[in-house]
């Protein structure tokens, strides 16, 4: 299936609509200057056209040990549930420490960033759900954060 092919359909297609962790493959991410984040990856979730024409939609994220999404903001407000690892969210002043069962929400023009400490055992695993909703390897799913 390709992810980049605009949805308008709005009935239910298990093909579109479901998805499992374990199905697709993993892809590389880029930060918002489209450059590679090493030992983060990316697999296409599912998404959805709304009522008013916007998607909304989720994907899966996997972070090694000694990675780190740099400080940036998004187009819309999103959450992150956690599914296996620990990792920390900096949100503001403050590293908020993440495990496996969390969820948290993050304001869109919160200048935030997700990490992995070096010393953990396992990658941080978790779903990003997000409106409007960007692909996973999209150049444009982060932006820089304003000067504060």
């Amino acid at each position: 299936m390709d992810h980049h092919i605009r949805l308008t359909d709005r009935s239910w297609d298990s093909e579109r609509h479901l998805r499992h962790v374990d199905e697709g493959d993993w892809c590389q991410m880029l930060d918002a200057d489209g450059k590679v984040l090493d030992g983060i990856s990316g697999k296409p979730g599912v998404k959805g056209v709304k009522e008013d024409g916007t998607e909304m939609g989720c994907d899966f994220i996997k972070m090694n040990p000694g990675t780190a999404f740099p400080l940036h903001v998004h187009s819309g407000d999103h959450e992150i549930f956690f599914i296996s690892g620990s990792g920390f969210v900096h949100i503001g002043e403050k590293d908020i420490a993440v495990r496996a069962g969390h969820v948290i929400h993050i304001y869109a023009e919160e200048p935030h960033g997700v990490w992995v400490a070096k010393d953990e055992t396992e990658p941080l695993v978790f779903v990003a759900a997000g409106h409007p909703h960007k692909d996973v390897d999209s150049s444009d799913r982060m932006q820089h954060p304003p000067h504060r």
